[in-house]
């Protein structure tokens, strides 16, 4: 077997403008998760007011959710991408309690901080080094403060990434490694052991298991063909096979994608990790 292309995501320019063009269909497929993890953030945020610290915010989905679930908070949500947070700019426009901005967040935390609740969407699995990450966004927390994230877990109990990345191969793929990814913290000891490094106590985790929707309506094969050729590790596998071999590519994915239509509604069953640690 052989590994899914692994290139480097490049948030703040390429890959961050396709995902600025894309967030409703990103947001579509982990519409699911988002009331698990926003539930999850309210029930550890303080009572009073409390600074919050929204990691990889992409759109800003998340601080607009947990600004209506804590109307307590004020959140700095950041992102390193200049097109998403142009977004996130645009939907929250005149909300005093959110502010998007620009900038790697693990550089940004402890200057902004100190935070009493660090939150993200699946926007932690990014970084080069994780333990000094973590260490970063401990040290703008204040002793107590509360980290909740969701993350993939393992690329084979996510098949609109394993099955359609090998589709697009036109072979079995292996999962990716711990490397910067999406599916780099699929290991939940491998992240036990980071948060407890990076001084996070009381590291715990949830499954979640739910629908990830790609596509739907009368043209729903195309709508999710279209938004899985943009994003996405099979986006990636297409995108690094020579010239000449893409459309066959681009037709065993939409085999794949076909056998996940039903009623309608192409969708892919997902599996997700949402963890909380404490400040110690």
């Amino acid at each position: 077997m052989s590994r899914p292309a692994t290139d480097r995501i490049d948030w703040s320019k390429a890959s961050g403008d396709v995902w600025a063009r894309r967030w409703r269909d990103t947001d579509r497929g982990l519409a699911p998760l988002q009331p698990r993890l926003v539930s999850a953030i309210s029930r550890r945020a303080p009572k009073a007011a409390f600074a919050a610290f929204d990691v990889g915010c992409g759109p800003g989905s998340t601080s607009i959710a947990v600004a209506d679930a804590c109307p307590e908070a004020s959140i700095l949500a950041c992102d390193i991408s200049p097109a998403l947070i142009e977004v996130a700019h645009q939907r929250i426009a005149g909300s005093a309690r959110i502010r998007p901005i620009v900038g790697d967040a693990e550089i940004v935390a402890p200057r902004e901080g100190p935070f009493d609740s660090i939150f993200s969407r699946h926007g932690l699995m990014f970084f080069d080094d994780p333990v000094r990450a973590f260490r970063s966004l401990r040290a703008a927390a204040r002793t107590g403060a509360s980290l909740i994230f969701s993350c993939f877990q393992t690329w084979e109990l996510n098949p609109w990434a394993s099955e359609l990345a090998s589709a697009a191969a036109g072979k079995v793929l292996r999962a990716p490694g711990r490397e910067p990814g999406p599916f780099a913290f699929a290991d939940a000891s491998y992240v036990s052991e980071i948060l407890t490094s990076s001084g996070w106590l009381g590291a715990d985790r949830q499954s979640i298991e739910f629908e990830y929707v790609a596509g739907e309506g009368a043209e729903a094969v195309a709508d999710a063909l279209s938004f899985l050729t943009d994003i996405g590790p099979a986006s990636r596998v297409l995108q690094s096979l020579p010239e000449e071999e893409r459309s066959d590519g681009l037709e065993r994915m939409r085999s794949v994608i076909e056998h996940r239509l039903v009623d309608g509604t192409v969708a892919f069953p997902t599996a997700a990790w949402l963890w909380s640690a404490t400040a110690s």
